[in-house]
């Protein structure tokens, strides 16, 4: 099965779904979740982006990774 990455901007939908289902998680800055007031999400993102593309580049750029390996 192909590598399934959730992006999203909420911990507690977004990110908690996505570690249920045992995707990859994405957490965005931005959205619900505000990394400046130093509370950690509630649900632990597979990582953390300041946007969408970051978050696609991170994700394309781990899966070359693999496939390289």
């Amino acid at each position: 099965m192909p590598p399934i990455y959730m992006i999203g901007d909420n911990p507690e939908s977004d990110i908690a779904g996505a570690n249920r289902a045992g995707w990859g998680s994405i957490l965005v800055h931005t959205g619900v979740y505000d990394p400046t007031t130093g509370v950690p999400p509630t649900h632990t993102p597979t990582h953390q982006a300041k946007d969408v593309g970051e978050a696609v580049l991170w994700a394309l750029n781990r899966e070359i990774g693999k496939a390289r390996a």
